[in-house]
């Protein structure tokens, strides 16, 4: 965004009160509508974490004896629980944006007010999420990096604010791990069954 846009859109003052209390609730439907998309998601990799990590790991001590059995157990069960544990970390994350909407709002109110620098990062936040609203979730949660940064200093005074980027920017890292150990499982369930399947 350039500078023009951003000034065509402030006064010598910043937003008037009308004009920060717009793009504040721009910045929360923005926050919201992802964090469903997210939510959504991360449900479903819940669901094949567990699903294709518990069939693994039984398939595994059918296939597996003696002492590689219980290194079986012992590694599968550790990543198992990581796999799990970050989805179900993500989605209490999220769950917790909506349901602190409100005082969403008025945090970054308080934070647009008087703040140039912040009234900025917020509108090239807000515009690069909607303009990418096809892209994938992990994609477009990396646009809330630059506004994370606004309000890292000073998160006790945005609680809400910061607990709803960290939950966004920390999405794709979680998503990633249950994705990779989940696909490890798929692939090892591939092998115990064709062991299996050997006379």
């Amino acid at each position: 965004m350039t500078d023009d846009h951003f000034d065509a859109n402030t006064d010598r003052q910043g937003f008037g009160r009308e004009g920060l209390d717009q793009l504040a609730q721009r910045a929360v439907d923005a926050v919201l509508r992802l964090v469903r998309r997210a939510s959504a998601l991360a449900g479903g990799m819940l669901f094949l974490a567990t699903a294709i990590s518990a069939g693994g790991f039984f398939l595994g001590i059918a296939t597996l004896e003696g002492g590689i059995e219980t290194v079986w157990v012992v590694l599968a069960s550790v990543f198992a629980l990581i796999a799990i544990t970050s989805m179900a970390t993500a989605l209490l994350r999220l769950r917790s944006v909506r349901n602190s909407a409100d005082a969403l709002l008025i945090e970054i109110r308080s934070l647009l007010t008087g703040n140039k620098q912040a009234q900025r990062t917020v509108i090239e936040t807000v515009e690069s999420t909607e303009a990418s609203q096809e892209d994938s979730v992990v994609a477009v949660s990396r646009q809330f990096f630059s506004l994370q940064g606004e309000v890292s200093d000073r998160s006790g005074q945005f609680k809400s604010l910061g607990d709803a980027l960290t939950a966004l920017t920390s999405f794709a890292g979680l998503i990633a791990l249950a994705t990779f150990i989940t696909f490890v499982f798929a692939g090892l369930s591939v092998i115990f069954l064709i062991a299996l399947a050997l006379p």
